[in-house]
């Protein structure tokens, strides 16, 4: 007897939108079981298990473009529902050419054993070539195509491409097929209207293709008809668990519930502490202070080890648009220490020149590249070398960014690098240096009138007074703007502010 452990994999994992699932052995007698972490009902889920099944690629086209290469095909997705419910609001469409296939191959076998294969090693091979040529192994354009159409419309729902030879289990190279993966509670289907062109001639075909995927049963109808009635039996869809995402039988006697996240978090730059930005102003507003709170020490993503962040770059711009950097780099306003040699707390002085306004800080830290590390292409990680950055491609281990490669590219922080987990900004408001002593000026003046004539009528006529209020309503407006970080609205009503003060009475 064993215990089967569940947690929260959905909410845990922010690195990857894999499909979800429950790590480590799960048991179909589980689905439906509510899940509570740390006890707390807003993280809270239902385990759901998800299966697979395979369909035979529309393969038509493909058996008129192996012979006649002028031939061609339109593809257009009319339907996609999810438990009966229509989820597109128009048809998608693409159109293959014999020319533009792309192919999934393997490497010949070679007699003698020539090149060594290994029972450790995936040697793809194939020992037969069938009348289709390569075109047996089938193509990636159809699955790519139905995947882009999935995830517009944001379906829990995977299409992917197996190296199994499926349909061909005596050991024929055939992968004219594809993969759903979905929730085995979840019913799923979508249709293809399959149009065939020949060139050389006026002729044409249409079929209509309905891939079904209910339940635990896969179906494919042609022109309203199962090919279960009609085609091969490797033609037919087969559903499988065994290569389900965590689907295998487990004999248990109790459920325990891990309540620790067990994927650490990812690395992310920040300027945040306690869920509020470190950034402020002194009491005595001389000075901005603020921290780097990335989690250089306790983030879990390969490649993202404390020692390998021995650069950062920080970005102060100043209300009047002027700006201050910090920088592991020479040539900034103040060099400074990586992370592990450092405080992390950090402090710029006004001088004469700043006003009141809006100031931002932007930090960016790169991880700096490492020959040990298994760089997986998902995880979109950017690095350092030889003072350059370079975005992750391709998965590789000790391919070095700064020769050329497919793996790796050259990565510029553009418009998106605050989109990324290496940079960020946080704001702050700052009005001391001399818009609230100008408040105070203006309080102070309003007061004075309405002591003098305190039983005074008409409150319009003090200008003084009305001076004070339009500053005191404008000021509300800001906060609110703060606030909702509008910062667009809060810039106008700094400038407005400003207008006050300089106005004559």
């Amino acid at each position: 007897m064993a215990t089967v452990k569940t947690y929260d994999l959905i909410k845990c994992n922010r690195i990857y939108p894999t499909l979800p699932g429950v790590n480590v052995p799960f048991l179909s007698a589980y689905n439906g079981l509510i899940v509570k972490l740390d006890n707390d009902p807003s993280r809270s889920y239902t385990v759901r298990q998800n299966v697979q099944a395979r369909f035979y690629h529309p393969s038509d086209y493909l058996t008129l473009a192996s012979v006649n290469p002028l031939f061609s095909a339109t593809y257009n997705v009319t339907s996609m529902k999810l438990n009966g419910v229509e989820k597109l609001t128009s048809p998608f469409n693409t159109v293959v050419s014999a020319s533009d296939l792309d192919f999934t191959a393997f490497p010949y076998y070679t007699v003698g054993n020539f090149y060594s294969y290994t029972n450790n090693v995936a040697n793809g091979v194939i020992t037969a070539v069938d009348p289709a040529g390569t075109l047996s192994f089938g193509t990636n354009n159809f699955y790519k195509f139905i995947e882009t159409v999935i995830n517009s419309v944001d379906l829990p729902v995977k299409i992917s491409k197996s190296p199994q030879n499926w349909f061909s289990p005596e050991g024929k190279p055939n992968m004219l097929n594809f993969i759903l993966e979905k929730y085995f509670d979840d019913d799923f289907e979508f249709t293809v209207v399959e149009t065939t062109y020949n060139y050389s001639g006026p002729s044409s075909v249409v079929k209509t293709h309905k891939f079904q995927f209910n339940g635990l049963v896969p179906k494919h109808f042609i022109n309203g008809i199962d090919v279960v009635t009609t085609a091969p039996l490797n033609q037919q869809p087969q559903f499988s668990d065994v290569n389900s995402f965590l689907s295998y039988q487990e004999t248990y006697d109790t459920i325990e519930t891990i309540e620790t996240c067990p994927i650490f978090d990812p690395f992310a730059v920040s300027l945040d502490t306690g869920g509020c930005s470190s950034i402020s102003v002194s009491c005595e507003c001389d000075k901005i202070t603020f921290a780097d709170t990335s989690n250089y020490l306790t983030n879990g993503l390969p490649g993202h080890d404390p020692e390998l962040f021995t650069s950062r770059t920080i970005t102060l711009t100043k209300a009047n648009g002027a700006t201050y950097t910090w920088s592991t780099d020479a040539g900034a306003n103040q060099v400074i220490n990586p992370h592990f040699l450092s405080s992390n707390q950090f402090s710029y002085s006004f001088d004469n020149n700043d006003i009141d306004g809006v100031y931002e800080i932007k930090i960016c830290s790169y991880p700096d590249w490492s020959n040990v590390i298994f760089y997986e292409a998902f995880t979109q990680t950017i690095v350092r070398r030889n003072g350059k950055l370079y975005k992750v491609v391709g998965s590789n281990t000790n391919v070095d960014p700064a020769l050329p490669n497919s793996y790796w590219v050259e990565y510029t922080c553009d418009d998106d690098c605050i989109n990324t987990r290496y940079c960020t900004t946080s704001k702050i408001l700052v009005l001391c240096i001399s818009l609230l002593r100008c408040y105070k000026t203006l309080v102070k003046d309003a007061f004075c009138s309405i002591e003098e004539a305190p039983c005074g009528k008409n409150i319009c006529e003090n200008t003084k007074f009305v001076k004070a209020m339009k500053f005191r309503v404008t000021l509300d407006a800001l906060e609110f703007a703060v606030c909702a970080s509008n910062w667009i609205e809060v810039e106008k009503h700094v400038d407005i502010l400003n207008s006050i003060c300089c106005c004559n009475d």
